[in-house]
């Protein structure tokens, strides 16, 4: 059986649609856990509608990894999926799943590659042929939405840090699943990229959604760089592609763009600077 935990705040239309997309799933063996971090029912009549899926609805306090964390202690399945509430599966993408992790015993973990309705990249660093993930590229290989996960290694792991992450009460906003992942690798836990499967999310790109998230999210990534102690050049290598992508914009005269590119380098250093620099300092993590 395949888990699928998904955290929902402010979103009917674009759940309704993940919820239509797994009911037209060729696979049949999952479960969905919406994990509702509204401070209302207004879900209730959504879920309803919905009633061909197993369903089972909790509530959590705001934050992405209290919520994950909340549906990893009631997960059935032996293989655990954290989709968006704004996400959508293709109609053969579980019965895939399924498919390769029967035949891949050797892999705990799965990204496909996140793409738009046309079928583009949702983001701009996402590679274009399948690879074994590792602890330098997985920058590029290891978005949440599509990640898929043994419950062996879940159960191995432990929580997401709640210290970090959308809706943390810290201001590292992104970050949580590149950690859990980063976590799997220390405990010896293998992962491959495999960008024939997609998971379908709109683009992330545009740049008024960057203006607002760049920098909080780029803290984060500073952190996890320092916490899980990225050598210095690999922390420079992420510094300079921001910094240089400032200057190259500039040059072109896209200043929009040159303002993202510093904003992510500005993020960067400053969440490497402030975070912890062994995980076992993180303090958040199972709370």
């Amino acid at each position: 059986m395949i888990s699928l935990i998904v955290a929902t705040i402010n979103r009917v239309t674009d759940l309704d649609r993940f919820l239509g997309s797994l009911e037209d799933q060729s696979h049949r063996d999952f479960e969905v856990i919406v994990v509702d971090q509204n401070s209302d029912d207004r879900l209730v009549p959504l879920l309803s509608r919905h009633g061909r899926l197993a369903i089972r609805h909790l509530r959590s306090e705001r934050g992405l990894s209290r919520a994950r964390n909340a549906g990893l202690r009631v997960v059935r399945g032996d293989i655990i999926a954290i989709p968006d509430d704004d996400c959508w599966y293709p109609l053969h993408l579980l019965a895939s799943v399924a498919e390769w992790f029967e035949s891949h015993s050797r892999f705990a973990l799965l990204s496909a590659a996140v793409r738009t309705a046309e079928n583009k990249p949702s983001g701009p660093n996402s590679p274009s042929t399948p690879r074994r993930c590792t602890k330098s590229n997985i920058w590029g290989c290891g978005v949440s939405t599509a990640l898929f996960m043994r419950t062996s290694a879940s159960t191995a792991v432990g929580d997401f840090n709640e210290d970090i992450g959308v809706g943390a009460s810290s201001a590292y906003q992104s970050g949580e699943e590149t950690d859990y992942i980063l976590r799997a690798f220390e405990h010896g836990f293998q992962m491959w990229y495999e960008p024939s499967l997609t998971v379908h999310h709109p683009p992330l790109d545009s740049i008024g959604r960057l203006k607002k998230t760049t920098y909080p999210f780029a803290l984060g990534t500073g952190r996890v760089l320092r916490t899980h102690n990225y050598p210095l050049h690999q922390v420079g290598g992420h510094l300079i592609r921001s910094f240089g992508g400032a200057a190259v914009s500039l040059c072109q005269g896209d200043l929009a763009k040159a303002q993202v590119y510093l904003l992510r380098g500005a993020g960067q250093l400053v969440g490497y600077l402030s975070g912890p620099r062994d995980l076992s300092r993180s303090t958040a993590i199972g709370k």
